[in-house]
């Protein structure tokens, strides 16, 4: 704070020095030169307001971290926020930090980053008690499938198989399992689950045959398709509820700067709009930001949007079963209340607000 105060005395000293000289420019041919010399003394003030003025919106602009599981569809709502200016009209310089999910729940806690967009792990960390709380969310709905090659017509013929995961524990993992017992298979027992990392990678494998089936996600999942391998389960059909996208923050940041928190949230809700009412609008934006063709942004938005929340908002049954469902993923038995694992008052202000000044994501 004083090196702020110094910093703008400084700039004050500048700027009133600046116009001093120009007032006092040299009349040395008062006739011929006047004119030169009024014009240069308007540029130097003009330049000497203008760096004050420059300096004066940099100090307003607040510097906010996001820890991003990467670009990807999941963070869509930040990345059509800060590629439209959202972010920057609210007065904020937000800056999405690829990071993993272990990763950015520490880097949440300590301090490191204001906020994450890694709702499942934050989630679980809050259950075991850790001052966190779900402010918005994306996605509910998994948008995993179970991938297998043709033979297979059904999860039961999985039995005494190898299917690949992205990881153990991971979200696929916990979705495997749940559609294995729902088939009657024990995946301790009947299949062989393997940890192969990166969905392109899982693929590979099951396209060489070194494993008979994966649980897969888009754009991935458009490959298997078209290479003729059968789509043996679609996570989001058969009544998962999951985060995926959202907004994570400290107890300690809603309390203590509560204004930029709604700033924050504010112009993330009006990404979120953007990406569920403005389809065109929606594909510029993974086309630049995702890095991929408008052909497969249209086939990814189509296949992800009816994935999408209402309003970034998680009520009602759909939360009991996510919380159900992150329960177990945590190895926890017994909830806490829900006031201490979610707060949407924050995302029902932004649409208040949004509603209130007529904004529209215009196609």
């Amino acid at each position: 704070m004083i090196l702020g105060r110094i910093f703008r005395g400084a700039r004050c000293l500048l700027l009133h020095g600046l116009c001093r000289r120009a007032a006092s420019l040299p009349i040395r041919y008062p006739l011929r030169r006047r004119v030169g010399r009024d014009a240069a003394a308007i540029l130097i003030c003009a330049l000497a307001i203008a760096v004050f003025l420059a300096s004066a919106v940099e100090a307003q602009t607040k510097k906010v971290r996001v820890a991003v599981p990467g670009y990807t569809i999941a963070v869509l709502s930040f990345l059509a926020a800060k590629m439209n200016g959202y972010y920057a009209a609210e007065g904020l310089d937000a800056e999405l930090i690829a990071m993993r999910a272990s990763t950015a729940n520490l880097a949440l806690i300590g301090g490191n980053v204001e906020f994450s967009a890694v709702p499942l792990a934050g989630l679980t960390t809050a259950l075991r008690g850790a001052p966190l709380k779900l402010l918005f969310c994306q996605f509910d709905k998994p948008q995993h499938s179970l991938f297998a090659k043709a033979e297979f017509s059904n999860v039961k013929a999985l039995r005494g198989k190898r299917i690949a995961v992205s990881g153990l524990g991971t979200i696929d993992d916990i979705l495997l399992r749940e559609a294995l017992g729902g088939n009657g298979i024990d995946h301790a027992r009947d299949v062989t689950i393997l940890a192969m990392g990166a969905a392109d990678t899982r693929f590979s494998a099951l396209a060489s045959g070194a494993i008979d089936a994966s649980v897969l996600i888009a754009p991935v999942s458009f490959y298997a398709k078209d290479q003729g391998f059968r789509e043996l389960a679609s996570f989001q059909d058969l009544g998962f509820v999951l985060p995926s996208g959202g907004i994570v923050a400290r107890d300690e940041t809603l309390k203590n700067d509560p204004q930029m928190t709604e700033r924050f949230v504010r112009a993330t809700i009006m990404g979120f709009l953007l990406m569920r009412d403005n389809r065109a609008g929606t594909l510029k934006v993974m086309s630049r930001m995702l890095r991929i063709d408008e052909t497969t942004a249209a086939k990814l938005y189509d296949s992800s949007r009816p994935t999408l929340t209402n309003d970034g908002t998680v009520t009602g049954e759909a939360e009991k079963k996510m919380t159900g469902m992150v329960l177990k993923i945590a190895g926890i038995k017994e909830a806490p209340p829900t006031e201490r694992l979610y707060d949407f008052s924050f995302v029902r202000k932004a649409h208040a607000a949004i509603e209130a000044k007529g904004w529209r994501p215009v196609p």
